[in-house]
């Protein structure tokens, strides 16, 4: 009886201090028989939508001269149902329209590791609560089980920071209706070339609007989802925090909803980032606040 009792003390203090926020799968994969192609095909067979199965790797390799992974593979995933469904109750869950699956394993590692966004972080995101967001972690959770059965939930050893600035940034302008597709195409004119310069790189994009409309839902003029990257900072982030894949690429949208004559941009912000995965190293902090800056003056200078 005492043996027992001391097992469950210690079971309980090992998860002190765990990440809430991030769900991390870890999988033995000594041989690489499994890859992030073999997640991107699960994830598919079970009715979800991978719009983008990114290496990082390679670029990582091309561009910095070496890296710390095997492989390094950045998802943007979406559930067609899960999305509609949040949409409709809060357009900037479009941020979530796709959400990211980071899938990687070290060098040196036997194991391979993927890595998402739970519903407490989608909603402390959002700053929503619903529960549509823990209904899409009990499926997420079901699918890589069913992909990875060996799989087991490996807990991150530290806390998210307490903060209360906002983890999303919404922009908007008034334009009316009629203008506004217009205007829109002007806009992405400055703003692709405005991101290209600044280093920005769109990794996805989706014009989630069709898909709206194929199920009968016809309340915007556009719904354009774009997956930013920018391969310094996800490298810099990911030789720390790995798991930091379960945010890149980010997503911003671009919306107008009809009789609203109002376009609308909303974007994840580095405020997550750096709460979620507790980040205090100074220059990957500053390196993130340098590119919120880039980005707004990006948005800003686009759209006026």
């Amino acid at each position: 009886m005492i043996k027992r009792v001391i097992v469950l003390v210690t079971l309980l203090f090992a998860f002190v201090g765990a990440n809430e926020n991030i769900v991390v799968y870890k999988v033995e994969n000594k041989d690489h028989s499994i890859s992030a192609q073999t997640i991107a095909a699960g994830l598919e067979k079970h009715g979800y939508v991978v719009s983008k199965n990114q290496d990082m790797n390679g670029p990582y390799v091309t561009q910095f001269g070496k890296s710390t992974f095997h492989s390094y593979n950045l998802m943007s995933v979406y559930h067609p149902e899960f999305a509609k469904n949040s949409v409709l109750k809060s357009m900037r869950a479009g941020i979530f329209v796709p959400f990211s699956v980071g899938v990687y394993q070290r060098q040196n590692d036997d194991s391979l590791y993927v890595a998402l966004l739970s519903a407490k972080a989608q909603q402390r995101i959002l700053n929503i609560e619903d529960k549509l967001y823990a209904q899409l972690e009990e499926l997420n959770k079901k699918t890589i089980k069913n992909i990875l059965p060996n799989a087991e939930i490996s807990v991150l050893d530290y806390e998210s920071t307490k903060t209360d600035k906002s983890f999303y940034t919404t922009y908007s302008f008034e334009i009316d209706d009629e203008d506004a597709l217009q205007e829109y195409d002007n806009m992405m004119m400055g703003m692709q070339g405005n991101m290209k310069m600044a280093g920005f790189v769109v990794a996805n994009y989706i014009n989630y609007n069709e898909e709206l409309q194929d199920n009968d839902v016809n309340d915007y003029l556009f719904f354009h989802s774009f997956s930013l990257c920018k391969l310094k900072v996800i490298y810099e982030l990911s030789k720390k925090t790995p798991e930091a894949g379960a945010f890149a690429p980010c997503t911003m949208i671009i919306y107008h909803k009809k009789g609203s004559n109002k376009t609308e941009i909303v974007s994840l912000n580095i405020n997550g980032l750096i709460s979620i995965l507790a980040l205090k190293d100074k220059s990957l902090v500053d390196m993130l606040e340098k590119t919120q800056s880039e980005m707004i003056s990006i948005i800003k200078d686009s759209s006026e």
